[in-house]
C-alpha cells in the first residue's frame, strides 16, 4: 500500500468511526426494530440473492452489521468486513446480543486477508463504490474471496445522481471522476446533518463501465446488468422531480461469478 492510499484511508477510517456512533442511534437505520427481527435487505437484492440457507457469504463494506445480521437470520453462514473499527466492534456487539452466529472482521475489502477465502456469494450494497479508489484491486480481492463457481452481486446507486444532483454520490459534480480526488471537509452525516462530528474524507466517481470491467479484468463472468428506475429509499426523489434526470436510474444491480 503507497503513503497516498494509506493516509486516505486512515481519513476515510476517521470519519466513518465518527459516523457510527451517530447511526447507531437513529431513526434511519432504526436497531430497535431490527432488535425486534426486522429484516434491513430489499427486495432487489433478496430475489438476486436467491436462497441463501447454508451459504457462506461474505458481506463487503458491512458498517455496522444490520445487513449481514439480516442475511444470517436468512440462513447464510454471514461474515462481515468492514475498515472501521468502531463498524466492527459494533456490529460484534449486536450480533452477540441477539444470538446471530455472524461473524465479522476488520479489513480493506481493497485488500482482504487470506483467511477470507471459498465463500458462495459475496455481497457488497448501497453507498459502497464511492469509498473505493482502486476498482482492479477491489476486484481481485472480490474474485480471491469467491471459491470457484461463486458468485458476487452488487446493488448500488446508479453513478448518474452525481451528474444529476453534484455532491449527492461522490462530490465530483460529473459522471466521470478523477484518480486523485482532495478531502472534503464534512459535518454531519446522512442520517443527521447537523450532528456535531467534524472529519475530512475521501470519495470516488465510478461510472458503470469501471465497475463492470473491474471486475471482467480480475477473471469474474458477468451474469447481468441492470438499471434501475426505483431506490431502496426516497433518495433524490423531491429533488429530481420534474427536472432533466426525473426518469434518470436510481440505482444497478451487477451479478457475476468466479469461473469454476
Amino acid at each position: 500500500m503507497t503513503a497516498l492510499r494509506a493516509r486516505r484511508r486512515r481519513v476515510n477510517e476517521h470519519a466513518w468511526d465518527l459516523r457510527t456512533g451517530v447511526h447507531l442511534d437513529s431513526s434511519f437505520y432504526d436497531v430497535p426494530s431490527v432488535r425486534a427481527g426486522r429484516c434491513t435487505l430489499g427486495e432487489r437484492e433478496l430475489s438476486q440473492a436467491g436462497d441463501v440457507t447454508g451459504a457462506r457469504l461474505l458481506h463487503l463494506q458491512c458498517h455496522f452489521g444490520l445487513d449481514t445480521i439480516s442475511w444470517a437470520r436468512r440462513g447464510a453462514l454471514a461474515t462481515g468486513v468492514d475498515f472501521s473499527r468502531t463498524a466492527v466492534a459494533e456490529a460484534r456487539s449486536l450480533a452477540a446480543e441477539l444470538s446471530v452466529p455472524a461473524e465479522f472482521h476488520r479489513a480493506d475489502v481493497q485488500d482482504l486477508p487470506t483467511g477470507l477465502r471459498g465463500f458462495d456469494l459475496a455481497v457488497a450494497s448501497y453507498g459502497v463504490m464511492c469509498w473505493l479508489d482502486d476498482l482492479s484491486a477491489w476486484a481481485a480481492s472480490v474474485h480471491g474471496a469467491l471459491r470457484p463457481g461463486g458468485r458476487f452481486l452488487l446493488v448500488e446507486f446508479h453513478p448518474v445522481l452525481e451528474l444529476a444532483l453534484p455532491g449527492s454520490v461522490s462530490g465530483h459534480g460529473s459522471y466521470f471522476g478523477v484518480a486523485d480526488p482532495p478531502p472534503a471537509a464534512t459535518s454531519g452525516t446522512y442520517t443527521d446533518r447537523d450532528a456535531p462530528i467534524h472529519y475530512q474524507e475521501y470519495r470516488w466517481q465510478h461510472p458503470v463501465g469501471d465497475v463492470v470491467n473491474a471486475l471482467v479484468g480480475a477473471g469474474l463472468e458477468l451474469t447481468s446488468l441492470g438499471e434501475h428506475p426505483d431506490s431502496p429509499v426516497p433518495l433524490f426523489d423531491r429533488e429530481l422531480e420534474g427536472g432533466p434526470f426525473a426518469r434518470a436510474p436510481r440505482t444497478y444491480s451487477i451479478t457475476a461469478r468466479r469461473k469454476p
